[in-house]
């Protein structure tokens, strides 16, 4: 990876944001005083991005031919907020953090959420990026730092609010999703067998009662999700009431899941559920009110049926096969 530092001067412009944390339009105007030069206009037709090409010139360390094939795929898809994440990542990869920085508040400006819980770890540069002093210290750092310190307060008050909750308010500290399936494509029925492994007669319990035997193959016959509810805080209007406080349950698959609110079970995006929303959307509209060492993993537990007809549960779901409609 190169270490030397180029690229065109920072934006300097002051990027305001109101106490709700949306953007306003002076930030828009003021960034727009100076763009990342992408090296043509932006294609009105949405074109396939050139990633054959750009994988092999990493692979060459051809840094500066990855960097204008980067550009390409943006120019060929300007509204295409991963395509500009991949050009700010190889941006930092190849040592030119300050024109990464010029792309990133141009995403901002273009109404990007930069928020660092939706930035995978295929853009694991970037996101490291944007703990870096230089990205901390510029105007979008900077706003970013307030708007966390206005969520964190926010936070602190719901969390007094969360401990005065009335118990009809809330679900059971252990909730059991039964009948869950608990990512996109999944499915029970006919699964091979990858690993030996044991069936106990309920969940949670130490009774062995089967082996299931690597190379055979099982009847997956239901299974549930033990897990404790994780609540948030509702940031918008919609099925659930902006303001209150409602509990994440299992995922669904698709980024779609079920939510506790006000004594019933709703189904609901919970995939826009993050430690930090910048920008409270459909996308983004509910906050963690957990710290991260509080949460625990959730539990499948699945009943198989043996060839013998022996039927068991266990926690190893990953010892199976063909769980996966989509292959």
């Amino acid at each position: 990876m190169r270490t030397v530092i180029t690229g065109a001067n920072l934006i300097a412009a002051i990027l305001l944001v109101d106490l709700a944390g949306t953007l306003t339009p002076l930030q828009s105007a003021c960034a727009a005083q100076q763009q990342f030069d992408l090296g043509g206009p932006c294609s009105p037709v949405l074109y396939p991005g050139p990633l054959p090409e750009i994988e092999k010139a990493k692979k060459s360390g051809l840094w500066d031919r990855v960097i204008e094939l980067e550009k390409q795929s943006v120019r060929d898809g300007c509204g295409i907020e991963y395509r500009w994440r991949d050009l700010a990542n190889a941006l930092v990869e190849a040592g030119r953090q300050t024109d990464a920085l010029l792309v990133v508040t141009e995403m901002d400006a273009r109404g990007f959420d930069l928020n660092p819980s939706f930035i995978g770890r295929e853009h694991e540069e970037l996101k490291n990026f944007m703990g870096t002093p230089l990205f901390k210290a510029s105007p979008l750092g900077l706003r970013l730092e307030e708007l966390k310190k206005i969520s964190d307060q926010r936070r602190a008050h719901y969390r007094e609010v969360l401990q005065k909750l009335p118990l009809a308010q809330r679900p059971p500290d252990q909730y059991v999703a039964k009948g869950a399936c608990p990512f996109e494509c999944c499915q029970y029925g006919n699964w091979t067998v990858r690993q030996d492994t044991d069936l106990v007669s309920e969940p949670g319990s130490a009774r062995v009662v089967g082996h299931a035997k690597k190379g055979t193959r099982v009847v997956g016959l239901t299974g549930e999700v033990h897990l404790k509810p994780e609540p948030v805080i509702v940031l918008r209007d919609g099925e659930l009431p902006k303001g209150s406080i409602a509990f994440v349950l299992d995922y669904a698959g698709e980024g779609e899941g079920s939510v506790y609110t006000r004594g019933k079970v709703v189904g609901a995006f919970v995939a826009g559920v993050a430690e930090y929303c910048f920008r409270v959307s459909e996308q983004c509209w509910g906050e963690t009110l957990d710290p991260a060492s509080e949460r625990r993993e959730p539990v499948w537990w699945v009943k198989v049926k043996l060839p013998n007809g022996v039927t068991g549960w266990t926690n190893k779901a990953d010892s199976f096969g063909d769980k996966d409609a989509c292959g």
